[in-house]
């Protein structure tokens, strides 16, 4: 909807102008943090109940973007974006990880002992004798682009962990894309027991864990699920597109806190929509082991100084799904109408600055000091 109709239902429930709305919208816009009119609405900014403070706290796309680019360096970007040099350096480090099948790569690369598939005619005799059911996804991509769950196949079709039935050659389209660098087959995982009486689904919901990196000890800052409904597949938010929700979770005690079902400002659920379970006050399980796994798989990428992790909860416990770089760390803001630049943010980037400062001097000084 249009901005002036969203501020004018936002005026008959909670009582602010449309006028005093758009003021506040104009303010943050031309700030610092750079809030797009739409996000205003998007992320619950518009609530009366925030203070001006509050309010200033919001970050728009823009900043998300420039924090990114801010905090990790493009060198080190590969450590996350490139799956199989992920799982390679996690499977090094013994940390819990989705079991390769399979890796299909021109180049022969591999995670640690699964087959590699050079050709599609390998491709093609490797879906036709396996164990199913599979999980495929590419190595170098984000958003769940080409991702799925395979229950079977047969010659000229492959059948989809969601009902569907696609063509032989549409299932290879991802393995054709170059750039995603290959396709990587994974053991599918099931989700904790809890998460599936929750859901009604054995897809894994994955806990998204934004993290800081410093000197001192990581600082997991924002915490939430994401939530499948129905019979997809995957946990894929995009802006409320698939069905999927999204819940708040408290970092200290894993309890969801609130949940949306779509970035609008009637977009609040209580209630998971397939299930009819409550999503408000649900506990996660293995809260605090998954938490010391992010904080211990946070040393391991140098260069990376805003990590976001996607956690899965299992009956095994806690399993490290993948690594991202270039989040939107916007939307966050819209689970539970909190900006991210909080105190504790603010705090983080300063003493990030400061390490890079004396980084810099004693960088200038070395090359001083050379003949």
């Amino acid at each position: 909807m249009d901005f002036l109709t969203l501020a004018r239902k936002i005026a008959v429930t909670t009582g602010k102008s449309v006028t005093r709305q758009f003021y506040e919208a104009l303010l943050l816009k031309y700030g610092k943090h750079h809030v797009g009119l739409s996000e205003y609405h998007e992320y619950g900014i518009w609530d009366p109940a925030l203070s001006e403070n509050q309010r200033q706290q919001f970050i728009g796309w823009r900043t998300s973007q420039a924090l990114d680019h801010q905090l990790n360096l493009d060198f080190a970007r590969v450590l996350a974006n490139d799956k199989l040099i992920n799982y390679t350096i996690l499977h090094a480090r013994g940390m819990p990880i989705p079991q390769p099948v399979a890796t299909y790569s021109r180049h022969g690369r591999q995670i640690a002992d699964e087959p590699v598939l050079t050709t599609e005619a390998e491709v093609r005799a490797f879906i036709k004798d396996t164990n199913y059911p599979l999980f495929v996804k590419p190595i170098s991509a984000g958003y769940g682009r080409g991702a799925m769950g395979i229950a079977g196949s047969e010659s000229a079709r492959v059948h989809l962990l969601d009902g569907s039935t696609i063509e032989m050659d549409e299932f290879l389209k991802p393995f054709r894309f170059a750039p995603f660098q290959g396709m990587l087959f994974q053991q599918c995982i099931e989700a904790h027991p809890a998460l599936q009486v929750l859901t009604g689904s054995k897809a894994i919901s994955c806990v998204r864990m934004i993290c800081l990196v410093a000197d001192a000890e990581p600082v997991i800052h924002t915490t939430f699920l994401k939530i499948v409904t129905a019979n997809n597949m995957l946990d894929n938010f995009s802006h409320g597109d698939y069905g999927n929700c999204l819940a708040a979770i408290d970092p200290a005690t894993g309890t969801i806190t609130h949940a949306i079902r779509r970035m609008a400002p009637d977009g609040s659920i209580e209630h998971h929509p397939t299930t009819g379970q409550r999503l408000i006050g649900f506990t996660l399980p293995d809260w605090k082991p998954a938490l010391e796994l992010v904080k211990k798989a946070t040393a391991h990428f140098p260069g990376l100084r805003l990590q976001n992790w996607d956690v899965a909860l299992t009956d095994k416990g806690p399993l490290l799904v993948e690594l991202n770089t270039e989040s939107e760390l916007a939307v966050p803001q819209a689970i539970n109408h909190r900006g991210l630049m909080d105190q504790r943010l603010q705090d983080c980037l300063r003493e990030i600055e400061n390490q890079d400062r004396l980084l810099l001097q004693a960088s200038l000084s070395v090359q001083e000091q050379r003949p």
